[in-house]
């Protein structure tokens, strides 16, 4: 009998993100994945320079001749994170690259619609960590979507993902991971209140 999970498992995204978290050594509430510490070897380049060195065409990477954001190409023991050269949001690059390390790091090895939404989840998690958010609320007692937008590093759609994703949860995840996890956001939270 085939065990086959039809819905995404939240959790083990949400879990899976902050263990990632937990590596780092210094966490800004602006974090750059790319300069994020990997416990796999993970490497990123553009679809751009990636096709020049292996003389594959761009095509491959897009739909409809529209590249796509990123995807992930599987070398064996390496894994590496491709996207576009020319996409200049920021915010939306960095929530991307934040969805492919999410399928490396789920161990994905396909890309159906669960596998999507885990990737996405993984990401608000790593990008938006919910117990950060969690203190910076009660500490400004509000946090909406523009505060979530400009303290952290993402489009202003995700942060009203994450705030609608958040508010209708009945349980928050508050264990030892998340409390190590708030420990090395301490100093960062500290600081941003005492602007606000």
């Amino acid at each position: 009998m085939i065990n086959c999970s039809c819905k995404p498992n939240f959790n083990l995204a949400e879990k899976t993100a902050t263990k990632l978290l937990l590596l780092q050594n210094n966490l800004s509430l602006r974090i750059d994945v790319k300069l994020l510490k990997y416990n796999k070897n993970v490497i990123f380049d553009t679809f751009q320079s990636y096709s020049n060195l292996v003389g594959v065409s761009l095509l491959e990477f897009s739909e409809n001749g529209v590249l796509n954001d990123g995807c992930v190409v599987d070398l064996g023991h390496t894994k590496l994170i491709l996207y576009d050269a020319y996409n200049n949001n920021q915010e939306r690059l960095n929530f991307t690259l934040a969805h492919e390390v999410g399928h490396i790091y789920l161990d994905h090895k396909k890309d159906g619609p669960i596998e999507e939404v885990e990737a996405n989840f993984f990401a608000a998690q790593l990008l938006m960590p919910e117990i950060a958010i969690l203190e910076l609320s009660k500490r400004l007692d509000v946090l909406d979507y523009f505060t979530l937008y400009m303290l952290f590093n993402v489009t202003m759609p995700a942060a009203q993902k994450r705030i609608d994703t958040i508010s209708r949860k009945y349980r928050y995840n508050n264990g030892y991971d998340e409390q190590q996890l708030l420990h090395k956001f301490k100093d960062e939270i500290e600081r941003v209140c005492n602007l606000i």
